[in-house]
Order: structure tokens, then sequence, then C-alpha cells
């Protein structure tokens, strides 16, 4: 196990260390090719759970310091990304968005959470 945390909560909730399992894997793996960032959807579908369970999952690798949670601010217009904040209480309400030569308001934007993977604790989850 990568940190005593998922090793403590696999032995709590053994019904789910298969799923800590499958997304450790799934972190190695994004980490061996070079991948900085863990999307939660994409994660979901990868498990074959929900998204709100895989938000859970990640939450749990979040406090093992194994991936940090990132709020990118998104244009709707071009799917541009217009700033990034580890912060939620960070994100602006309005933004120039360089790519449309717009400023937006909050109905023009969307924030979407990804999560940063710690690579050098990621590759240690292999040993």
């Amino acid at each position: 196990m990568p940190s005593r945390e998922l090793e403590n909560f696999n032995k709590r909730n053994p019904r789910l260390a298969p799923l800590v399992q499958k997304l450790e894997e799934y972190l190695r793996w994004l980490a061996e090719q070079g991948i900085s960032e863990v999307i939660p959807r994409v994660a979901a579908a990868k498990l074959g759970i929900s998204e709100a369970d895989t938000l859970g999952l990640l939450t749990l690798f979040q406090d093992a310091y194994l991936v940090k949670p990132r709020y990118d601010l998104v244009c709707k217009a071009t799917s541009s990304v217009l700033g990034s904040f580890y912060s939620l209480d960070d994100v602006p309400d309005q933004a120039e968005c360089q790519f449309c030569d717009k400023d937006h308001d909050a109905d023009d934007l969307r924030v979407d959470l990804v999560f940063e993977i710690s690579h050098q604790r990621a590759s240690n989850a292999a040993a």
C-alpha cells in the first residue's frame, strides 16, 4: 500500500478494497503515461462505478496525499481553461477569455474539478 491511510481504510472496509486497488492501479498507469491529472468522470468509467463514488475514493486518496484537487475555470463557448485554482473560494465570478475575446460572467463559465496526481507517491504505489 502506498500509505497507512489507505491500508487502514482497506482493513476497515474490506469490500471496498478492490476499488481502492483499481484506483491505485489507474493512478499508477496515468503517472507512467506522463498524465498528471485525474478527471473524476473518466476515472468513474474506468472503475465501473458512479462519479459520486469515484469522488469519495478520490477524497480518500487526497487524504493520503496521492492527489490534490484543482478547480479549472472553463469558457463554455470554447472549452478553454481560463485559470486553475486550488480553492473554490479563489475561483472568480467573471473572467476574460482570450480565445473568444469576451468578458464572461458566471453564466458563461463552468468549473471543472480535476485531481492532480502526486507522481512520486503514485510511483511508490508500485513498490
